[in-house]
């Protein structure tokens, strides 16, 4: 549907009567009554088109406004991705020679006067002499913020931090933010995307809007048997819950917002809870279990003009961007050949040409890298062939 203005209206009317009285015309004047007549018409018309149209556009994703796009997301059960704060796997040292507790908390490292990573100790936690633990400490703001690998690092808290305890932290390279979702693919999703209608999949977007969640993926299994999710078992009538992130309890609560039922743990799980009063024992317990990771390497079978750019650099700086683009903190079904192409399409070389790429998981060539749900793809080599 269009918009149409009264006179565009009016003229189409008065045109098709001429066609009906052809050769004699209307007279387009107020003091022809058939005129005023369709005078008449044309504006009722038009107020009705308009309206049609407006309406028609509201629900419709890909012409409606911001405002009402945000609606619209709303009734099918979805929302707009806020993306996510930057990670830093930070790690707890006991340096003494006796057992140190590092009670549960909050703890903080400030980077610089803008940005600060935190992270918390859901329960008092023992730390053998000369032993590390490690926690994923989220930064304060949405966004992409980069850290070296440090050997020390001062970090403050709200508990006491014993003495011998030291902090230090890695590279955060593969743990960087996700940026909010543009508007175009916010429309895309909403008009695209088939499998909203399910109570799961709408959980799991609000678990990838906290933002110290990059990414999660939550099953539940509604059968009489066992299913098997990745390496995980989830017995019937359990849900199992992925992610990669940082835990907190808040986790619970959204999750008993949607579903209550057992959740499965594993020996890698994190127990949160949602304290409340309507529960028998005072709280709602929910098992959050870390991707793992599932690991393929390339081969990559190129031929150069060594005149344009220098091999070194070309490998190093292939290996360093498809890092950057496919080692993150996301995941995805599948990973194809035409996502190699593309990345490396992208650095623009010239001289450079890839004659093919095989994609290899346990050293055995694959049409394309099948990711089971309860893991997140990751480059671990590329192996450079000269064709």
């Amino acid at each position: 549907m269009e918009v149409k203005s009264f006179d565009t209206i009016l003229t189409k009317m008065c045109d098709d009567f001429d066609l009906l009285i052809t050769p004699k015309r209307i007279a387009r004047s107020n003091t022809n009554v058939i005129y005023l007549l369709f005078k008449a018409i044309a504006k009722g018309y038009e107020i009705i088109n308009n309206v049609c149209v407006v309406l028609s556009n509201k629900f419709d994703p890909a012409k409606c406004s911001e405002e009402d796009l945000i609606s619209v997301a709303s009734l099918v059960g979805t929302e707009r991705r806020k993306g996510s704060a930057s990670g830093l796997r930070v790690i707890v040292t006991n340096t003494s020679d006796v057992t140190k507790t590092l009670l549960s908390g909050t703890y903080t490292y400030k980077l610089n006067d803008d940005v600060s990573f935190e992270f918390e100790v859901l329960s008092d936690t023992e730390i053998e002499a000369l032993e590390e633990v490690y926690y994923i400490a989220m930064s304060d703001s949405i966004g992409r913020y980069e850290v070296t690998a440090q050997s020390s690092i001062d970090v403050s808290s709200n508990r006491n931090i014993p003495s011998g305890i030291e902090f230090s932290c890695q590279d955060n390279e593969s743990l960087l933010g996700l940026l909010p979702e543009t508007t175009l693919a916010f429309r895309n999703r909403v008009m695209n995307t088939y499998d909203r209608q399910n109570g799961i999949v709408e959980l799991e977007e609000y678990l990838r809007n906290l933002p110290y969640i990059f990414d999660c993926a939550v099953r539940y299994n509604q059968t009489n048997e066992d299913v098997v999710f990745g390496e995980v078992v989830v017995p019937p009538m359990h849900c199992a819950i992925f992610y990669v992130g940082e835990a907190k309890d808040e986790i619970a609560e959204m999750v008993a917002d949607h579903i209550i039922c057992p959740t499965v743990s594993t020996q890698d799980s994190v127990a949160v809870k949602y304290e409340n009063e309507v529960f028998a024992n005072g709280y709602y317990e929910v098992n959050i279990i870390p991707f793992a990771y599932y690991e393929y390497t390339i081969d990559l079978i190129y031929s150069i003009d060594s005149e344009y750019v220098n091999i070194v650099d070309v490998k190093a700086n292939i290996l360093k961007e498809l890092k950057r683009t496919l080692n993150i903190q996301k995941r995805y079904d599948v990973v194809k050949e035409d996502d190699i192409y593309n990345a490396i399409e992208a650095l623009g070389y010239t001289g450079l040409n890839v004659l093919a790429v095989n994609l290899k998981v346990n050293d055995t060539v694959v049409d394309y890298v099948d990711v089971p749900v309860s893991k997140i793809a990751k480059l671990d080599d590329i192996n450079f062939v000269e064709g």
